[in-house]
């Protein structure tokens, strides 16, 4: 029944941003920031620097060739711009490609040993942060591997859940609650998931499904992020340094409002620590709006949500 649902939401996150320098990081490879281009990069996003002397800065921004890719496949545009000497400036790079259909962007920084960037340690779902040219994680002795080839060449192993630190100043919509109704539960050439305004302003985020008529509702299935990209093993060779996934809702309710417009709780959980929830009703109730109200996290500042499926 959510397809057929009219979808509101208290915010959602329409501006990329990740500015708390937490950690400096020399310049002296290539450097990358995957981020969703939904629907373009047009506009201008500024770096966190720091340079040593005056000098330049080269940008480019690449396409993936396929939505589950994670490479440069093909550039798409190309700015450098002039950097003064001095630390904690931002450098406004001017950007310029809008694909036919929102996809993941691969923006690539070029080396420069006159110039430091930040990492934020902080991260922000729907980007991952890359270099290039670091060791690979695999002994050539143990598997047969070619350093040449993108997906060994260009390494996040040592940026888990760190951001460069940039902001933009065009919006998107990659966030938007819509996307919990696109019937992707995982990226695929984009995050898939609503994401809030951080919980700091809006305090208990919510999205609301609602119909023109009365459904008969009985079952409720809610899937959250879990951070898919988190390397979790059985091996126990090594841990995270965290008990759950933060970006996983921790605390919840789902409320349903009746044909008359009165508003009740139909569910409430705490202390959620699981991707995919499915909430079956004892009998089925005549709604005209469920609303989702997140009131607490696992430690991400923003709610998210990757789907949410009704059933009568």
């Amino acid at each position: 029944m959510a397809r057929s649902a009219k979808l509101s939401a208290s915010s959602f996150l329409s501006r990329l941003a990740v500015e708390s320098a937490d950690e400096a990081y020399p310049l002296e490879r290539d450097v990358a920031l995957l981020l969703p281009a939904d629907p373009g990069l047009a506009g201008t996003i500024e770096w966190r620097v720091d340079s040593a002397q005056d000098t330049e800065l080269t940008v480019e921004v690449w396409s993936t060739g396929r939505p589950e890719n994670y490479v440069p496949a093909a550039l798409e545009y190309q700015a450098t711009v002039a950097v003064a000497k001095g630390d904690g400036q931002w450098v406004p790079v001017r950007l310029d490609w809008t694909p036919e259909e929102p996809q993941n962007a691969f923006v690539i920084i070029r080396s420069n040993p006159s110039v430091r960037l930040y990492l934020s340690h902080t991260p922000l779902t729907g980007l991952l942060a890359f270099e290039r040219g670091a060791a690979a994680g695999v002994s050539k002795d143990l598997e047969d591997h070619d350093d040449s080839q993108p997906v060994v060449e260009w390494s996040m192993k040592r940026l888990v859940r760190k951001t460069f630190c940039f902001r933009a100043d065009f919006t998107t919509d990659a966030y938007r609650p819509e996307q919990i109704l696109d019937g992707y539960k995982r990226p695929y050439g984009g995050p898939h998931l609503w994401l809030s305004e951080p919980m700091a302003r809006d305090a208990q985020p919510w999205v609301e499904l609602a119909w023109e008529n009365e459904q008969a509702v009985r079952e409720i299935h809610l899937i959250f992020n879990d951070d898919v990209n988190e390397d979790l093993i059985n091996l126990h060779h090594h841990r995270t340094p965290f008990e759950v996934i933060p970006e996983l809702v921790k605390s919840y309710r789902l409320e349903a409002q009746d044909p008359a417009g009165n508003w009740t709780t139909l569910i409430t959980e705490t202390n959620n620590r699981w991707r995919k929830r499915v909430h079956r009703l004892e009998t089925a109730v005549l709604v005209k709006a469920i609303r989702l109200i997140v009131e607490e996290t696992n430690g991400a500042r923003h709610a998210e949500v990757i789907e949410i499926r009704v059933y009568g």
